[in-house]
């Protein structure tokens, strides 16, 4: 690949027009950097959703497609796709293997507790409303610096730096370490918060918006399809759904939930809606506005992870209406989006950069009924039965061993005490392989870069947070109870959009593989930084050379 000069290092020099009098003024040179890096992630989006629904934008994503760069074979290139791998990758360009955010959850204290990948008990929420009593996050478990940290680190003046979702593991790990200001809806309780390990209180512009656009007032809303019924995909079915975040089965659904959340929250059915998204729309013009993102004399950053997809998409299967709508309504917000950027930062002023932080899988019950090996991979049940297989082989004790996903967790000691006895390890494989379901089984010590079998794995693997058995699922088949999920290696989990658009952007498909872990050194590269921990590459081919 030939080496390309960086931009941050070149000026374009405008051509000086003859005239009779006197020469003209040179033009301004163009600026060598964008005057803000945004950064959006769309929850649980599908790569194939572009294709399949594209014909109903006509806005923000469909600029994104049409006017971008659009690289359509992106591919995650490890095994467990989930929501704080995805954003973590996303934002710093590497690997959990790397950055450390394995998972959603894993398991700590000789296998006795499960910890969010955010969770910091040295911390402590800020509340934007009512107090909260839960536990507090940060980004002290990512391990690697965001492309937003490395722009306030090399950069001068440093950037403004803003991060914004529904969830905490999503705003921070789009945002880093050190952001301005970083905000998320707290799971428990359901009130926006920050945190002590970003401020030492709210922002006043965020606390301005939520005074001004109490989110109170919109639970109870009515959601509705945004087009006429019949320009809608797929025949709406409400078969083989599980549990549902909204008291209403079908469309028109209420925005209010049964009362009986998980945690306790009441804004569930908000969230799985395109309020939500709306309103963190919302809250990020607050934050432009206030600080006049884009228009200082450095470059700023805004991460924003649209969260609604994923939650509509976890409940109502990537086949349905709902899904559609979510997206022909986040199509109407990022143009609302990029139509003030236009107006506030100048159009070309400003880059941006669109993924999503893992797919989706097909309902396995429908699957299964179309004849289709499909169906749910009993983790308990495998847990339970390698602990029976404990107890038989190593004597009598108290084992609890535990399969979250892909990931099977022992207690301490345990899985050396298995290292030394060959018969003990080859019974706990072979009870893990009969789990309907499983597809491959690999002891950590298995898994290699080099070996295509186990490159996924190897790159999700993170000594002390991950299992010390991968446990490998067939297509089709999930680890939940909730009507579909993602986590897995296959194809509709790890292929997402890949977009870039604006500043130093050639628009065009590209066929070229590609990789969300891409977006950080591309923007990196934009804005005249580097990555220490990068392992995706400069999309070089989505370039302008200047």
């Amino acid at each position: 690949m030939k080496q390309v000069a960086a931009l941050a290092s070149v000026l374009l020099l405008a051509a000086v027009s003859p005239s009779a009098q006197a020469p003209r003024p040179a033009a301004p040179a163009a600026a060598i950097k964008p005057k803000l890096v945004v950064l959006l992630s769309v929850d649980q989006m599908r790569g194939d959703y572009i294709d399949r629904f594209r014909h109903q934008w006509t806005k923000g994503l469909h600029r994104l497609v049409t006017e971008g760069a659009w690289f359509r074979q992106a591919d995650y290139p490890y095994y467990t796709t989930v929501t704080c791998a995805g954003h973590a990758s996303i934002g710093t360009g590497t690997v959990p293997a790397v950055h450390g955010m394995v998972a959603n959850t894993w398991v700590t204290q000789n296998n006795t507790r499960t910890v969010s990948c955010t969770d910091d008990e040295t911390a402590k929420l800020i509340s934007y409303g009512a107090p909260v009593t839960s536990i507090a996050h940060s980004a002290a478990n990512l391990m690697s610096p965001t492309l937003a940290d490395e722009m306030r680190s090399q950069s001068w003046p440093p950037p403004r730096v803003i991060g914004i979702s529904l969830k905490a593991r999503s705003a921070i790990n789009l945002s880093g370490h050190r952001p301005d200001a970083v905000i998320w809806l707290d799971e428990r309780d359901g009130g926006w918060v920050t945190s002590t390990a970003f401020a030492k209180a709210t922002a006043p512009f965020f606390a301005d918006y939520i005074a001004k656009n109490p989110m109170s007032e919109q639970l109870g809303q009515t959601w509705d399809r945004a087009l006429p019924k019949e320009r809608y995909l797929f025949e709406y079915s409400s078969e083989y759904r599980k549990r549902t975040p909204h008291v209403t089965t079908e469309f028109p659904h209420i925005t209010r939930g049964r009362g009986d959340e998980v945690g306790g929250a009441i804004t569930d059915a908000w969230e799985a809606s395109p309020y939500s998204d709306a309103y963190l729309k919302g809250l990020a013009f607050s934050a432009i506005d206030a600080l006049k993102l884009g228009r200082t004399s450095g470059t700023d950053f805004l991460g924003i992870s649209f969260s609604a997809l994923d939650l509509t998409g976890h409940s109502y299967g990537p086949g349905s209406q709902e899904v559609q709508d979510i997206l022909i309504n986040l199509d109407v917000q990022i143009g609302l989006l990029l139509d003030k950027l236009d107006r506030d930062v100048g159009a070309g002023n400003y880059v941006v950069g669109l993924s999503s932080d893992h797919g989706v899988s097909p309902i396995p019950e429908r699957l299964k009924a179309q004849g289709f090996d499909a169906g749910r991979i009993d983790t308990a049940g495998i847990g339970r039965a390698i602990d029976a297989v404990l107890a038989k082989e190593l004597g009598p004790g108290t084992y609890r061993t535990r399969v979250l996903a892909n990931d099977v967790y022992f207690n301490d000691g345990v899985y050396f005490k298995l290292t030394q006895n060959p018969a003990a390890m080859d019974a706990v494989l072979a009870t893990i392989r009969k789990g309907e379901g499983v597809w491959k089984v690999y002891r950590k010590e298995e898994l290699s870069a080099t070996d295509p079998l186990t490159r996924q794995s190897f790159l999700s693997h993170y000594e002390g947070r991950s299992g010390e058995i991968k446990m490998l699922g067939r297509a089709y088949w999930i680890t939940s109870v909730s009507t579909t999920t993602h986590g897995t290696g296959h194809r509709y989990d790890t292929r997402v959009p890949v977009m870039l658009y604006g500043f130093g952007i050639k628009k065009g498909e590209y066929l070229d593989q590609a990789a969300p872990i891409d977006l950080a050194p591309t923007l990196a590269f934009l804005t005249g930084v580097t990555l220490p921990d990068a392992m995706g590459r400069v999309l070089t081919e989505a370039l302008i050379h200047r």
